[in-house]
């Protein structure tokens, strides 16, 4: 199996160390703007899996020509959020930069999957879907697992019980979590969803970014797809009609794999929480509309 990655930054370089330490790879490609570094990544990588007794192909350099035949590419590459800045402030600077990407990969991979982490994930998942022109299905985002993992932290933190949860919509402010179709009790439930919205700033003012995380959340949905595992992830992906929704990507729960998302679970959500789902798809359509 070939992962290639486009952006190695913290986000790209800690993801392909966790996934050259848990995944049977046989070749790892990190592409970046800045060839020194993704060739200086490819180099101590290189020798991090034979620490380990991974023996895998890993190259880096500036040419997207080193991303054919991939299975999966990761894409994070863009500016990063800073301080006081949301997700959404980034959105006219990095799809400008994902047009480029995606352009590049249907030159280069256009047979691969795409997984993208550049924020606003969301409206980035659409700009890369609708510039490639590849299917939805091979076209997904990250986001809503990583405020999964998020909200289950908090809530284990509050000693609340739970089987099951996870957080959907827009990966930023208009994120919920559909608590009607789960067993949960917490009494703080809606505190725990509240400081899960927030919690991803208070990471960046105190370190500059998050990326430990992210690098977990990648690793899991690159595992779904090159293990074929057929898990139920909550995805951004572009809806066509599920939920009433069409045009847009946003989180949803679907079931993830070889062929990428091969479906799109409909949960029977309360009337609020049907609003509030197209509520975040009208926020993400306007931000659309803004650069197309």
């Amino acid at each position: 199996m070939k992962l290639g990655f486009v952006g190695v930054g913290r986000i790209g370089s800690t993801t392909a160390f966790t996934c050259i330490q848990h995944l049977d790879l046989e070749e790892v490609v990190l592409v970046d703007i800045v060839e020194d570094l993704a060739v200086g990544e490819a180099i101590d990588l290189s020798h991090a899996a034979v620490g380990i007794e991974r023996y895998v192909k890993i190259v880096g350099g500036s040419e997207y020509s080193l991303l054919g035949g991939c299975d999966l590419i990761v894409v994070s590459a863009g500016i990063a959020r800073k301080p006081g800045m949301s997700r959404l402030d980034l959105t006219r600077r990095n799809a400008d930069i994902i047009r480029d990407v995606a352009r590049k990969i249907v030159v280069h991979a256009f047979d691969s999957k795409i997984l993208v982490v550049t924020n606003p994930l969301d409206v980035m998942t659409y700009v890369m879907w609708r510039e490639t022109g590849k299917d939805r299905s091979e076209v997904f985002g990250m986001g809503s697992l990583l405020d999964t993992v998020r909200l289950k932290e908090r809530l284990i933190s509050m000693g609340c019980r739970f089987e099951r949860v996870f957080m959907i919509g827009e990966h930023g402010d208009s994120m919920f979590s559909p608590k009607s179709i789960f067993e949960i009790e917490c009494e703080e439930f809606e505190r725990a969803v509240s400081e899960t919205r927030k919690v991803a700033m208070e990471v960046i003012r105190r370190k500059g970014a998050t990326f430990y995380a992210p690098a977990i959340c990648i690793y899991r949905m690159v595992r779904a797809v090159l293990e074929d595992r057929k898990e139920e992830i909550p995805t951004s992906v572009v809806l066509d009609g599920e939920y009433g929704i069409e045009g847009v990507a946003l989180g949803v729960p679907a079931i993830i794999g070889r062929g990428g998302v091969e479906e799109v679970i409909e949960y029977d959500l309360s009337d609020e929480e049907l609003s509030m789902l197209k509520r975040s798809a009208e926020i993400l359509k306007k931000r659309i509309d803004e650069i197309y």
